[in-house]
């Protein structure tokens, strides 16, 4: 009775580090979903909203170094042509960030998901209010930094 008693202690101590363990390892993983390199690849994308008031739509893709730059190539209802800009964007450790075009100042925060396959976006400045969900397409950087 006593050796089942040491056992069942023992044990009961052993699956409590190990619980203990792996909620620690858990809660270190639960700080950290995302970062800047969660963001890396080409995905592609369809923007719809209002642009200064006007009904306003886009559509093009986006390429992600994993280190902050970005180009783009994309088509928009305004300009009707096809365009290319470069920007910088930032992760944060629970996958919000944000993006700043070379051809504009207006920041756009997105939304990652940990896996980085997709991530949506919102722009409400002055008299935008755009959104878009954007899917990787290639691991690759198809739209190049010039």
């Amino acid at each position: 009775m006593k050796k089942t008693a040491v056992f069942t202690a023992a044990l009961s101590l052993l699956l409590a580090g190990a619980s203990l363990g792996s909620s620690a390892a858990l809660a270190e993983q639960a700080h950290t979903f995302c970062s800047v390199k969660t963001l890396k690849g080409s995905y592609a994308y369809s923007i719809q909203g209002y642009r200064g008031g006007q009904p306003y739509a886009s559509s093009g893709l986006f390429s992600f170094d994993g280190a902050g730059q970005a180009a783009i190539i994309y088509t928009s209802s305004i300009e009707r042509t096809p365009l290319a800009t470069t920007g910088t964007y930032t992760v944060n450790a629970n996958c919000s960030g944000s993006m700043t075009l070379a051809a504009s100042t207006v920041v756009n925060n997105f939304y990652l998901s940990p896996s980085g396959d997709s991530f949506n976006f919102v722009r409400v400045s002055a008299d935008d209010v755009i959104g878009t969900e954007a899917r990787r397409v290639s691991r690759e950087l198809i739209v190049k930094q010039p």
